[in-house]
């Protein structure tokens, strides 16, 4: 049985490289034959990780192999169709010539019927001058009633805009007569507390300042609406205005457009002849090349997809092989570590005994000379 080489595999192939890269190896055996196994199953890991690497650029390789050969394909097939629209161009030009001779020599042969053919189309072109001439009055009366409405338009606001000034008098007046009542009242009251000046001092004291309070807010009040109305009118004035600006700027659109549409009846008529003859000529030309462009967009789209798909992996292969050697070190540390705490327990246990050895020889010394004494 035989394994297909794809992405499947590949990414089985790093998977199982940072597997091995993060095997956890110190519990399970020895701890001498850690270091080793660690290191084998690093180098394991590395060359997983290189043969996952040299298959992918092989892949890129083939594949760019293949996006060449379809490009070349794409070129010659441009270029063929190049060269058969120059023989075409050729054919088209000869049969022209060719064509052309004969319409000499029918015209040679038949000046009397050309004669006759060239009154028809003069006939002819007269009436769609006249057709040209009636639109163009049509045109034109389109126009004028859309300046009288626009006209129309800017009298209505200018009426608007005098109703509005009329109605801010109208407010300005009522706030003077308003304003003069309240003087005239206040007059009253003030003569009406002279003559109790003597009963109610501190009664039209209160009175007289209330009074000027109300007079001064009168006051104010006149101002503000004489403001206000003064504000409104403005603004009044200055919408007649705009509206006049704003009609006077349709007419001159209006007539612009109208010369704009005359010129571009003319132009739209050459430009359509015209581009009815290129477009008949210029149609296959250009779904040929659309098709062969859209076949290269499509292969370049492809190469590009697979090249991002392989950078993915590339760089999630160093970030695996990144985290694998900071797993290695931290192993290696833990080992180094565990190994150091060994060695100093061994030395501190051979300390001790060497210790308990000299007491023992001490106290056996002392117990000799206890008993030579004795």
């Amino acid at each position: 049985m035989t394994t297909k080489l794809d992405l499947k595999f590949t990414s089985l192939l790093r998977d199982t490289a940072a597997k091995l890269e993060s095997l956890d190896i110190q519990p399970r055996v020895l701890a001498e034959a850690v270091p080793a196994l660690t290191e084998t199953a690093a180098d394991l890991a590395r060359q997983l990780n290189e043969l996952a690497t040299a298959l992918s650029a092989a892949q890129e390789a083939k594949f760019a192999a293949e996006v060449a050969v379809k490009e070349a394909a794409i070129l010659a097939r441009e270029q063929a169709l190049a060269e058969k629209e120059a023989e075409k161009a050729r054919i088209a030009a000869e049969k022209e010539a060719a064509k052309l001779a004969r319409e000499q020599a029918l015209a040679e042969k038949a000046a009397a019927k050309q004669a006759a053919i060239a009154a028809r189309e003069q006939a002819l072109a007269q009436k769609e001058a006249e057709k040209a001439r009636i639109a163009a009055e049509k045109e034109a009366a389109k126009l004028a009633r859309e300046q009288a409405l626009a006209e129309k338009a800017a009298a209505k606001e200018a009426a608007i805009a005098a109703h509005a000034q009329a109605l801010a008098e109208k407010e300005a007046a009522k706030a003077r007569l308003a304003a003069e009542k309240e003087a005239a009242k206040l007059a009253r009251e003030q003569a009406l507390a002279e003559k109790t000046a003597a009963r109610e001092a501190e009664k039209e004291a209160r009175e007289q300042e209330a009074a000027q309070k109300a007079a001064e807010k009168a006051r104010i009040a006149a101002e503000k609406e004489a403001a206000k109305v003064a504000r409104e009118q403005e603004a009044a004035e200055k919408a007649a205005e705009k509206a006049r600006l704003a009609a006077e700027k349709e007419a001159a659109k209006l007539a612009r457009e109208q010369a704009a549409a005359e010129k571009a009846a003319e132009k739209a008529r050459l430009a359509a002849e015209k581009a009815q003859a290129a477009a008949e000529r210029e149609a296959a030309k250009e779904a040929a090349k659309e098709q062969a462009r859209l076949e290269l967009e499509a292969v370049k789209a492809a190469a590009a997809a697979l090249k991002a798909r392989q950078d993915a992996e590339k760089e999630a292969a160093r970030q695996a092989e990144e985290a694998a050697k900071a797993r290695r070190e931290a192993a290696a540390a833990q080992a180094r570590a565990e190994q150091e705490t060994k060695e100093r327990a061994r030395r501190a246990a051979a300390i001790a005994t060497l210790a308990a050895e000299k007491a023992a020889m001490a106290a056996e010394h002392e117990k000799r000379a206890e008993t030579s004494t004795s």
